[in-house]
């Protein structure tokens, strides 16, 4: 069924919000398409099946502290869902209604209706897969009273048409999750992940040393400009940013910013005494030290300084009392603070 001029509009408006960025929230995401898609409540859900790992957003807010209390009912009887049989045993079906798959008809006559939807007031659902692994269903539900009636072919054409847009978002905002945790990862131990164009402009940074928008030291700027780099092909270089030396390794894209991923020289002497100024004794100002170049275990830590693994265990206990951290992530990330006037002070204290 093809859209209307207005339908048509509605939905490049719906797509333009669906695509912006940084992406908007999954509630956001449920509003724009009530708007589009008459419906009573609307929901993002994200199962693993065999685990019954269901996870949720839902609009309007009133109805997540029923769906709260409901999810037990659910999670018994999720099995009964002809549209989840549907959608997991043939993938790519598209935009479905009870209406449009084997057992629909009879969705009143099971526990699933009687123990979930009916409580809900939800007799229509309107559905729609987004790519996902084997044996996880992830995608949107929109859902009607009896008095609404049931989604009509042109509410299915309208989900169809922003199926794409909507697994786009979903992707956009589970890789930029990930990189926010890798990024946070990597900047505790000192890396940075940096694209860089000709001009020496930060486009993407994963480090507060590098903010998108400024300019790189001319150190780097060399490395980034170097004609005869090729791409897949990197090369390593040793440079001076500020008064620390840095370990670079450079990746030519062939289409796009050269990427460059840096990672700060250790001082051991300066991180030894800024340490000792903390109030940790030599040794116990080692065992940080080389817990930060290696993020070695405690036998590990204990081989590399020629001590017992018990006795690596209680500097780390004295370590973390001394400062106030509870974990060892924890206490490297204090060396940084410490040891770089600027970087944001650990939580975990």
């Amino acid at each position: 069924m093809g859209l209307s001029d207005d339908d048509a509009q509605a939905v490049l408006r719906a797509a333009g919000r669906l695509t912006e960025y940084p992406p908007v929230g999954f509630a956001e995401v449920l509003e724009t398409l009530r708007e589009v898609i008459d419906c009573d409540s609307a929901s993002f859900n994200d199962m693993v099946l065999e685990t019954r790992d269901f996870r949720y957003a839902i609009v309007p807010a009133a109805d997540a502290v029923l769906a709260t209390r409901l999810k037990p009912q659910y999670d018994k009887y999720f099995h009964e869902h002809p549209l989840i049989t549907a959608a997991n045993s043939t993938r790519g079906l598209g935009a479905i209604r009870f209406c449009d798959v084997d057992g629909g008809a009879d969705i009143t006559s099971t526990d699933l209706y009687r123990h979930f939807y009916e409580p809900f007031n939800v007799r229509f659902q309107l559905v729609v897969e987004l790519p996902s692994p084997p044996d996880v269903v992830v995608g949107y539900a929109l859902n009607r009273s009896a008095t609404r009636g049931e989604f009509s072919d042109r509410d299915v054409s309208v989900m169809n048409t922003l199926s794409g847009h909507l697994a786009m978002h979903h992707r956009s905002v589970f890789d930029g999750e990930r990189a926010r945790l890798v990024d946070a990862e990597m900047d505790r131990y000192a890396w940075a992940v940096v694209s860089v164009r000709s001009d020496g402009v930060v486009e993407a940074s994963s480090s507060h040393v590098f903010e998108a928008g400024t300019r790189v030291p001319e150190s780097l700027l060399s490395i980034v400009v170097d004609k005869s780099s090729q791409p897949g092909e990197e090369a390593r270089h040793e440079v001076m940013i500020g008064s620390q030396r840095w370990h670079c390794i450079v990746h030519p894209v062939r289409l796009g910013p050269t990427v460059l991923l840096l990672r700060k020289q250790q001082d051991v002497a300066a991180d030894s005494e800024v340490l000792m100024r903390a109030g940790l004794t030599r040794r116990q100002a080692d065992v940080v030290v080389a817990l930060a170049r290696t993020g070695g275990s405690n036998n590990e830590l204990a081989r590399d300084l020629g001590m017992s693994e018990a006795t690596v265990k209680k500097h780390l206990e004295a370590i973390f009392r001394v400062l106030r951290v509870t974990s060892r992530a924890a206490a490297v990330l204090r060396l940084r603070e410490l040891s770089e006037p600027g970087v944001g002070h650990s939580r975990d204290r």
